[in-house]
């Protein structure tokens, strides 16, 4: 399914953040990953579970259902699984058959995000989730705000092809933080195990309006920015702005460093689930500082919501989508699509 190949949707055998951690308590809770629906809840001791949320008696959705103590029963007939997809009890019937099992999912809580793994469960371990400490995450350094949730109004794909080509900051983002000259500027890629990553430098430029207020400055700043993605869920930026070499008075002074973080989980076939958090190495343990900042970025991410919206929109008007025509610039963002294609047919590969 565009942009991928026709017939490819997403790889199964991989960690994907399902939820934050705030969001799953002790009422049931439900959200469609990989085009699956899923039930979240957590049981007494705080453990998170994920549990397909479809009763298989007359398809029920079981996050519209109740919890008896670790247990969920069917708020239509009764009929109740486990926290491993077991039914434990059918309460029409004397016994109960292994058919009425449910599929249950890895789950691992990591910082203020719990991953699902879709795929076999056999092959879900844990130390394949990137590290958050590496990332910038919950390193001491950063003060990092998460808990900001987007549904996102298209298919999953269009917000990857978003974070991969960054040149269309200085467009979509014209009157937040776009910066002069931003899309001619080199870009130096680099690869690794499972990872792609971009990034760009710009000198002497003026200070993006959010950024002049982020830092009370309204000067010309060096600015280098970049992301770091982590096929197929997670993508991790940083944003630097130092006082230009040419400041007589404090040459390349460090104004500041944000990084961002996005993961993104597809949903069904045209909608996904956006997962973004925030970090800033300044004005720490200003919390009304911190969300003022939040406040402005929503801005940008409401943008990035409506290109995708409008674009899916589009798309959906076709039978079949037409051909596009690419740009020197789209390198990294075709070569993060392959990879996803890579990714899809060595499951099926292997499946076959």
């Amino acid at each position: 399914m565009y942009p991928l190949a026709e017939g490819m949707f997403a790889p199964r055998n991989h960690w994907y953040v399902a939820a934050w951690s705030s969001e799953i308590g002790r009422e049931p809770f439900g959200r469609w990953l990989l085009n699956e629906p899923v039930a979240f809840y957590r049981t007494a001791d705080g453990e998170a579970v994920a549990v397909q949320d479809r009763c298989p008696h007359r398809h029920f959705p079981l996050s519209k259902s109740r919890l008896v103590g670790d247990d969920i029963e069917c708020g239509y007939h009764g009929l109740t699984f486990n926290r491993h997809g077991r039914c434990v009890r059918i309460p029409s019937e004397r016994g109960v058959s292994q058919a009425f099992d449910i599929r249950s999912y890895p789950v691992v809580e990591r910082w203020q995000w719990v991953w699902i793994w879709p795929g076999d469960p056999a092959l879900a371990d844990p130390a394949l989730i990137p590290d958050h400490d590496e990332l910038g995450i919950t390193a001491g350094s950063f003060e990092t705000i998460g808990d900001i949730y987007y549904p996102v109004p298209g298919r999953y794909m269009l917000m990857h092809d978003n974070l991969l080509d960054l040149t269309h900051l200085a467009f979509l983002h014209r009157s937040t933080i776009a910066s002069d000259g931003l899309s001619d500027a080199a870009e130096i890629r680099d690869q690794g195990a499972g990872w792609i990553s971009s990034r760009r430098a710009l000198s002497n430029v003026a200070c993006p309006l959010y950024f002049q207020q982020t830092f009370a400055y309204a000067g010309q700043v060096d600015r280098a920015f970049g992301m770091k993605s982590f096929l197929p869920c997670l993508h991790s930026g940083f944003d630097e702005f130092r006082r230009p070499q040419s400041d007589p008075d404090d040459a390349g002074g460090e104004l500041g460093t944000i990084r961002v973080h996005h993961a993104i989980t597809p949903g069904r076939l045209h909608d996904a689930h956006y997962f973004f958090a925030f970090g800033r190495n300044f004005a720490q343990g200003d919390a009304a500082f911190g969300e003022a900042m939040v406040s402005g970025l929503r801005v940008t991410l409401e943008e990035d919501m409506t290109a995708t919206r409008e674009i899916e929109q589009l798309l959906q008007g076709y039978d079949v989508v037409p051909d596009e025509l690419l740009l020197r610039s789209d390198a990294h963002c075709v070569d993060g699509r392959r990879r996803f294609e890579a990714l899809i047919r060595a499951e099926q590969g292997s499946a076959a």
